[in-house]
C-alpha cells in the first residue's frame, strides 16, 4: 500500500518530480475517511472501492467506485466512507505549475494562466454514468498503472496524461468558469479553519488545549468549539485524536517504529489512551495494525 499521511505541510513527490499517488485504506467500521484538509497541489481523488461521500469547499459528492474528484490548490475537502464493505482510493497529488510552460507560449497563455489564476476550474466530479467522463476516468486508471509499475520514462508518460487529461476537458468542453468569490465571510470561515488545522498539524505531537487553538483565530472556547464543529464535522479534540492516530498509522506502517514509539511521536504520554483511540479509529490494536500492515500486505 501506498503511504498516506494527514500532514499536508508533507512535500508531495520530489521537488524534481513535483506528484505522488497515495492508496488509502479503510474497513467499513472506519467513518471518516480523509479529515479536511488542505494543500496547495491539485489533486485527483479516485474511488477503488466502495461508496463515499466528500465535500470539496461547501460542495458535496457522492460518489461510487470506479468515480473521480478534482480538488483545486487551496480548497477545503474531506470525505466519509459510505460502504459496507469498507473503502479504498487513490489520491494523486501534483504541482499544477509543473506541467507550466517554462516560458510564455500560446499553451500557457490560453489554457494554464486562466487555470492557474484560478478564472478556469476543471470539473468536480467525473461520474461513471456520463460517456465523456467515462474518457477521462480511464486516463486516470492509466496514470495509476503507470504510476504502479514505473517503467523506464514513466516521469514523462505521467507528465504527457496529465497534460492529455486536461487538454481533453478543453476538447470536451468540461472546463468551467469560476467569477463568484464567494461571500467575504466564506472567505475569512475558510481562512480561519485553514490557519487552525496548519496550527494543529504543526503542534500535534504536543500537549494542546481548546483555549489555546480557539486563541489561533481570536475566539471564546464555546464559539471556537461550535465554529470548528460547522466546519469540518468534528469536534476539535476529536480532530486532533484522528491527525495524531493517523501520524502513528504512519509510523507504524514504516516498520522502523514500535507502538510506544508511534504513541510518543505522535504526541500520547499514555499508552493505553493511545490504543483505546487506535482501536476506535482504525478497528484494531496498534500491535495487530502494524503486523498487518509494516510487512506490507
Amino acid at each position: 500500500m501506498y503511504e498516506h499521511r494527514y500532514r499536508e505541510v508533507k512535500l508531495h513527490g520530489q521537488p524534481e518530480f513535483p506528484l505522488h499517488i497515495y492508496q488509502v485504506e479503510h474497513p467499513a467500521s472506519v467513518h471518516s475517511i480523509l479529515p479536511v484538509h488542505w494543500h496547495n497541489e491539485m489533486e485527483i481523488i479516485y474511488l477503488a472501492r466502495g461508496t463515499a461521500a466528500f465535500t470539496i469547499e461547501n460542495r458535496e459528492f457522492a460518489i461510487q467506485a470506479r468515480e473521480a474528484l478534482i480538488v483545486h490548490p487551496g480548497e477545503l475537502h474531506s470525505g466519509i466512507g459510505t460502504a459496507c464493505d469498507g473503502t479504498c482510493y487513490y489520491s494523486i497529488v501534483f504541482k499544477l505549475s509543473w506541467l507550466s510552460s517554462p516560458q510564455s507560449d500560446r499553451i500557457q497563455e490560453l489554457f494554464f494562466e486562466p487555470i492557474l489564476q484560478g478564472s478556469a476550474r476543471l470539473p468536480a466530479l467525473l461520474s461513471a454514468a456520463d460517456e465523456v467522463h467515462s474518457k477521462l476516468l480511464n486516463c486516470v486508471r492509466e496514470l495509476l498503472s503507470r504510476y504502479e509499475r514505473q517503467s523506464i520514462a514513466y516521469e514523462m508518460s505521467m507528465k504527457g496524461l496529465l497534460l492529455q487529461f486536461i487538454a481533453d476537458i478543453y476538447q470536451y468542453g468540461l472546463m468551467e468558469s469560476s467569477n463568484a468569490p464567494g461571500s467575504r465571510h466564506g472567505r475569512e470561515y475558510n481562512r480561519q479553519i485553514k490557519q487552525v488545522l496548519a496550527y494543529m498539524e504543526a503542534h500535534s505531537s504536543e500537549k494542546l488545549e481548546l483555549d489555546q487553538l480557539a486563541s489561533v483565530v481570536s475566539l471564546s472556547r464555546s464559539h471556537f468549539c461550535t465554529f470548528f464543529k460547522t466546519l469540518t464535522g468534528m469536534r476539535p479534540m476529536e480532530y486532533l485524536n484522528y491527525i495524531r492516530i493517523n501520524k502513528a498509522a504512519s509510523l507504524l506502517r514504516s516498520g522502523s517504529y514500535n507502538v510506544l514509539e508511534a504513541a510518543l511521536e505522535s504526541g500520547y504520554q499514555h499508552v493505553s489512551y493511545f490504543s483505546k483511540w487506535f482501536k476506535y479509529y482504525m478497528n484494531m490494536t496498534p500491535s495487530d495494525y502494524k503486523a498487518r500492515y509494516s510487512s506490507g500486505l
